[in-house]
């Protein structure tokens, strides 16, 4: 039997260690062994479980309707949610793919500035890219791509965005992070670009940032506005008391704009928490700050 190292994980099922563990503790799976060392190790039967898991989640379903599911009836959900069959690629999307699995990221690199000219990157950054983040997801996580090959993909869009970033505007100084156990930047380094497009002036802390040190960090750098992501993978409850005690440690007089699919299911609106969807809605709060 193959076992993925709790070191692995992450990269292997597309979630973090820590909602992992979570959902070990409240549904009881999965269900690690140890190593040698007394470390969490993962079974490769568990591990695809996971990643069926992390596929219904992508497709808006709620960690506590699938989690605790078996193989079998995962896959039945899973064939249910592509029942649409499979999507007709664009010629650039073709040539993208075909330039990841040739594993040359010179040309990746060299058609996306290509549709950018084309699209316009505001579009480019809107529409196009969160489309690509969803077809290599969906990849990956079926196995048509490696491990290696979605992080290719990753840095591929990370240098992109770093490389088009526009000059920082002169607007309100926005924070941007993730809780911890939130483990991916890219959907925070796309809301950068289309802020600072229109004005903004982002500070990207990267992922997994504890609330002490996002207080420290809003008031050491005088923010304006606390950005924050949050996937589906992280159970609603966790998310409502995140923002709630960031809320209460935070400076009053900074907003904080929560966006993501994990911010749709909140049972109740937090009290200066702005919950965003999609970018149309954060440009939005962003003409309307400081309202």
């Amino acid at each position: 039997m193959q076992f993925v190292p709790v070191t692995e994980i992450e990269g292997a099922t597309g979630l973090s260690k820590e909602v992992i563990r979570k959902w070990e503790l409240r549904y009881g799976f999965p269900q690690p062994l140890r190593d040698g060392n007394g470390e969490r190790v993962y079974p490769k039967d568990q591990v695809e479980r996971l990643r069926l898991v992390r596929r219904l989640l992508d497709s808006g379903m709620r960690p506590s309707k699938v989690v605790e599911l078996d193989k079998s009836a995962l896959e039945t959900l899973v064939a249910g949610a592509s029942l649409a069959g499979p999507v007709d690629l664009t010629p650039f999307q073709q040539e993208l793919f075909a330039a990841l699995k040739g594993h040359d990221p010179v040309r990746i690199s060299r058609l996306l500035h290509v549709e950018t000219q084309a699209q316009g990157l505001e579009h480019f950054a809107r529409q196009t890219i969160p489309q690509l983040n969803i077809l290599v997801g969906e990849a990956w996580l079926k196995g048509d791509l490696h491990i290696f090959e979605e992080h290719l993909y990753a840095q591929a869009i990370s240098d992109f965005l770093q490389a088009v970033l526009p000059t920082v505007g002169v607007g309100p100084k926005i924070l941007l992070t993730t809780m911890p156990g939130e483990i991916h930047v890219l959907g925070l380094q796309l809301a950068k670009l289309v802020l600072t497009l229109h004005g903004a002036n982002c500070l990207l802390l990267g992922a997994q940032t504890p609330i002490p040190e996002i207080i420290k960090a809003s008031q050491a750098m005088q923010i304006d506005v606390v950005g924050l992501s949050f996937s589906i993978a992280q159970p609603v409850r966790n998310v409502a008391r995140f923002l709630g005690d960031l809320r209460a440690g935070l400076d009053p007089a900074v907003p904080i704009w929560a966006g993501g699919m994990g911010t749709a299911r909140l049972p109740r609106r937090i009290p200066g928490v702005l919950a965003v969807q999609g970018f149309d809605q954060v440009v939005e709060a962003l003409e309307t700050w400081p309202l």
